[in-house]
C-alpha cells in the first residue's frame, strides 16, 4: 500500500476492516463522508451508513478500481459472494436510496457544506463536487501558519491569490441572461452542439492550483504515474527547512483553482446551460480514470494542475513539457510540419509584454463514448485565451475552414496551437500557429 499526492491511499480492492482509518486522515472527502454517516438521517439506516462509507472508501482510496455490483453486495449487503445480480438487485434498489439520503442531507442538516457528494443516476461511484453557490468572500488560507522564513512568505503570497481564484470561481453565472441571438448561434455551433447535448452529462473539470504550485516551489515535473506513487510527498517529508515543508503538506490538502478557471469554466458553464445539458464542475483531485470512461468532458488547464491530461498526451501532436538546462515548459512539436518550429516557448519583452503559446483539442473519452476538450497553456493566460477563442465565432470558421465534417456530418478530432499575446496577466491576441488531425481520430 502506497499513499499518493492526490491526497489518497493506492490499494488494491478491500474491505472496510482492511483499510484504516489512518490511511484516510486528513482527507477532507473522507470526513464529510463520516459527518453524513452520523447524522441524524442516518442514524436509523445502518445498511445505508455503511454503504456510504464503504463507497467513499473506496472511491478515494483507489480511484482508477470500478467497484462491481457484485462485490458491494456480498462485502456490504450481506449476499454470498457468487449470488446473482441479475435474479437479485438489493444493491440497485439500496443505491437509489442512498442517493435520496444525500439529497435529503444536503438540502436540510448539511445545507452549509461546501462540498457534496453525488452518486449520477444509473451509476454507484460516488462523486466529491464543489457546492455550486456563491462565495461570500475569500476562500480561507492555511490557519495558523506563521512563517517568517523567505519561503513560507513567498508560499502564504501565493496560497492568498490562489484564493482569491478559488473564491471567483465559485460566484454562479448569470445563465439567464444569455442574449437569444447568441442561444441561437450556439444550436449551429459544431464544437458546442457536439460537447453539450441536451439532457446529457458533460463534466468541466477545473485545475489544482496547488499541485502546479507545490511542483513549481520544489522545481519538479511530476507525472500522473509518479503522483500516484506518492513522489510529491515523499519529495516534501523530506525537506530539510520545517516551516517550508510545513506550509507545502498544508498547500497538499487545499483545494485553490486559478482566474483563468474560474473565467472559463462560468461561461462554459452557461453554454452548457443554455443547451440543456447536465453541466457539472469538478475539482481535478476529484477525479478518478474510470470518470472518464463515459460523458463530454471540458478539461481547463494543463496537467501540471490537472494529472489527467496525461491520460490524452499520447494522441497529441503539440505537447506541454520541461525543455532545455532551464526545465521551464513549452510546447514540443513532435512532428514538424513545413515552417513549423520544435518548439515553442513563453517569450518576454523589456516592457512587460509577453508572447505564449496554448493548446485547443477535442479527443474521445476513453471508451470512445463521449468527447473530451482540452483547453491547456503554458501560463494561466494561455489557458484563458484557449478557452475565449473556443468561445468564439472566429473559431467556429476555422473549424468549418480547416477541419470540415465527418462523413456523418460532425465535427472531426482536432488540436490547434495557438500564440497569445499578453500583457499584465491578460491575454489580448490569438493566433492560430497550426493544426492537426490527432492519432485519435
Amino acid at each position: 500500500m502506497s499513499v499518493n499526492d492526490f491526497g489518497a491511499t493506492t490499494t488494491s480492492v478491500k474491505s472496510l476492516s482492511q483499510i484504516s482509518t489512518k490511511d484516510l486522515a486528513g482527507d477532507e472527502r473522507w470526513a464529510l463522508a463520516q459527518r453524513i454517516a452520523s447524522s441524524q438521517g442516518f442514524m436509523k439506516a445502518a445498511q445505508l451508513r455503511e454503504l456510504l462509507l464503504y463507497l467513499c472508501r473506496q472511491a478515494i482510496t483507489d480511484p482508477s478500481m470500478e467497484m462491481t455490483e457484485q462485490e458491494i453486495g456480498s462485502r456490504v449487503l450481506g449476499r454470498r459472494p457468487d449470488y446473482d445480480t441479475q435474479a437479485d438487485n438489493i444493491v440497485r434498489v439500496q443505491i437509489r436510496h442512498l442517493r435520496q439520503k444525500l439529497e435529503e442531507y444536503f438540502a436540510a442538516e448539511g445545507q452549509n457544506e461546501p462540498l457534496i457528494i453525488k452518486i449520477p443516476k444509473g451509476g454507484r461511484d460516488p462523486h466529491f463536487e464543489p457546492r455550486a453557490v456563491a462565495a461570500t468572500g475569500p476562500a480561507e488560507g492555511p490557519a495558523g501558519l506563521k512563517l517568517r522564513a523567505k519561503w513560507g512568505r513567498v508560499v502564504l503570497t501565493g496560497v492568498a491569490v490562489a484564493a482569491v481564484a478559488f473564491a471567483l470561481g465559485r460566484v454562479s453565472a448569470d445563465w439567464s441572461g444569455m442574449a437569444p441571438a447568441r442561444r441561437a448561434d450556439l444550436s449551429k455551433d459544431p464544437l458546442w452542439t457536439r460537447l453539450f447535448t441536451p439532457n446529457d452529462q458533460t463534466t468541466i473539470v477545473i485545475s489544482d492550483s496547488n499541485l502546479a504550485f507545490v511542483q513549481d516551489m520544489l522545481h519538479a515535473n511530476f507525472t500522473m504515474d509518479d503522483l500516484g506513487k506518492g513522489s510529491m510527498r515523499r519529495m516534501i517529508d523530506a525537506m530539510p527547512d520545517e516551516k517550508l515543508r510545513a506550509c507545502l503538506q498544508e498547500l497538499t490538502v487545499r483545494q485553490y483553482t486559478s482566474m483563468a478557471d474560474a473565467t472559463v469554466s462560468s461561461r462554459l458553464a452557461s453554454i452548457g446551460d443554455a443547451m440543456g445539458s447536465k453541466v457539472s464542475v469538478r475539482y481535478s483531485r476529484h477525479m478518478g480514470i474510470r470518470d472518464f470512461n463515459s460523458g463530454n468532458f471540458v478539461v481547463v488547464g494543463s496537467r501540471r494542475g490537472i494529472p489527467w491530461v496525461n491520460l490524452f498526451e499520447p494522441s497529441l501532436n503539440f505537447r506541454l513539457q520541461p525543455l532545455g538546462p532551464s526545465r521551464q515548459f513549452g510546447i514540443v512539436n513532435q512532428a514538424p510540419q513545413k515552417g513549423e518550429a520544435t518548439e515553442y516557448m513563453t517569450v518576454r519583452s523589456a516592457d512587460g509584454r509577453y508572447e505564449t503559446y496554448a493548446v485547443l483539442a477535442m479527443l474521445p473519452n476513453l471508451k470512445q463514448t463521449g468527447d473530451v476538450l482540452l483547453l491547456q497553456g503554458i501560463m494561466m493566460e494561455g489557458t484563458e485565451a484557449a478557452g475565449e477563442f473556443a468561445m468564439s465565432k472566429a473559431f467556429s470558421k476555422l473549424v468549418s475552414d480547416k477541419f470540415g465534417a465527418t462523413p456523418a456530418g460532425q465535427l472531426p478530432y482536432f488540436e490547434v496551437l495557438l500564440k497569445i499575446q499578453a500583457v499584465s496577466g491578460a491575454p489580448n491576441k490569438v493566433q492560430v500557429v497550426a493544426w492537426r488531425r490527432p492519432s485519435a481520430s
